[in-house]
């Protein structure tokens, strides 16, 4: 899915083909009823950076080690994501934040969250 046009990134109201997504490994899973929905908006020519809409309802899942980089900005919902330490910041909407590939944290989802997100996968690191 490439493009060589702006393409807009939809924010807000009913986002057309959205399908469910499974980014959320279920054994990950402490709390919650994930329900994930997706579409990714833009691929670039080698299919290592990937722009796109996610949504979910609210869960608590443990990430292990986070497999790409991933841009994340928050149009809605709110997330507490707690570090290896105990540490918690708080993202809400408008919010944004970079979660660096290998990154070991909680999600903790507490409201429906939607989210446009930029990921660049680990095969970009390879030679």
């Amino acid at each position: 899915m490439t493009s060589l046009k702006c393409i807009r990134i939809p924010s807000s109201g009913l986002i057309a083909g959205l399908e469910p997504t499974d980014y959320i490994p279920p054994e990950t899973v402490q709390s919650g009823d994930p329900q994930e929905r997706g579409r990714s908006l833009y691929a670039d020519q080698t299919g290592q950076l990937d722009a796109g809409i996610w949504e979910c309802e609210p869960n608590k899942h443990v990430i292990e080690a986070a497999p790409y980089d991933e841009f994340v900005y928050l149009l809605e919902g709110h997330i507490d994501v707690i570090d290896d330490a105990g540490h918690v910041e708080t993202y809400k909407a408008g919010d944004s934040f970079m979660m660096p590939r290998g990154c070991k944290c909680t999600w903790d989802v507490k409201e429906p969250v939607r989210k446009l997100y930029v990921v660049l996968t680990a095969e970009a690191y390879q030679e």
